[in-house]
């Protein structure tokens, strides 16, 4: 025992120093492990954040091409439901043609969501910092949804009510507005028979109230999609 405590004695200075190197070495591991362990993560964050930039973009883009033909489809709609008697005899053909042509677009916004089904199957969306980004994103498949429902039923909608204006003017007369090839249709056109016509009124009139109803969800969907892209972008400069 005492040969023991007199090599302790003799030798603590290179014990203590042997042990201090061994905690040193395991906390710089750690450490490291640490720092290589956030670098990776902030490449996959940013990775991700720059494919939710794209996929944003992309959206938004469609976004502003869907609304642009449902506002066209919105006003011509309501410009059809104002018309009287009065006004079919003054009225050009090509103008009615025009009417008809814009009343009858059919889009819907078919969201990309492969960035964001992604970053939240592999967990990577919880890199980001911001709790309000994060949030927004988990919602935002809810929210198109709820638009789609609305433009579904428009849809359906137009789908189901071509009888209405083809038995008075051939769907041909007024397509070929737009696509000359098709050329002219082979049977009349009677336009004031059809603004005049009970079961048109009630077409266009629902039309125009469905396209205003998709239209107030796809704005929100749109001012949705804006916050989102200036949210990311401040995430990608801190």
């Amino acid at each position: 025992m005492k040969r023991i405590l007199s090599i302790l004695k003799e030798k603590w200075p290179e014990y203590i120093l042997e042990i201090l190197v061994i905690t040193i070495g395991i906390l710089g591991a750690f450490a490291l492990n640490n720092w290589n362990e956030q670098k990776k993560d902030k490449i996959r964050k940013t990775l991700l954040l720059n494919a939710l930039t794209q996929e944003f973009e992309s959206n938004l883009s469609q976004l502003n091409e869907v609304i642009y033909y449902d506002e066209l489809v919105s006003i011509n709609s309501l410009r059809l439901l104002n018309l009287e008697e009065k006004d079919m005899d003054l009225m050009p053909e090509d103008t009615m043609r025009f009417l008809l042509q814009n009343s009858s677009w059919i889009w819907t916004f078919d969201s990309r969501s492969g960035a964001l089904r992604s970053g939240i199957s592999s967990g990577d969306i919880h890199l980001i910092q911001n709790d309000s980004l994060v949030n927004l994103l988990f919602s935002w498949q809810d929210i198109v949804s709820d638009a789609n429902e609305n433009e579904s039923w428009s849809l359906d909608h137009r789908m189901n009510k071509d009888f209405v204006i083809e038995k008075y003017v051939p769907k041909v007369t007024y397509r070929s507005f737009k696509n000359k090839e098709m050329g002219d249709s082979k049977h009349p056109a009677n336009y004031k028979k059809l603004i005049l016509a009970p079961e048109f009124e009630s077409y266009i009139s629902e039309r125009y109230s469905h396209m205003n109803d998709a239209l107030m969800e796809l704005y929100q969907v749109k001012e949705l999609n804006i916050l989102i892209l200036q949210l990311i972008d401040n995430e990608l400069k801190n």
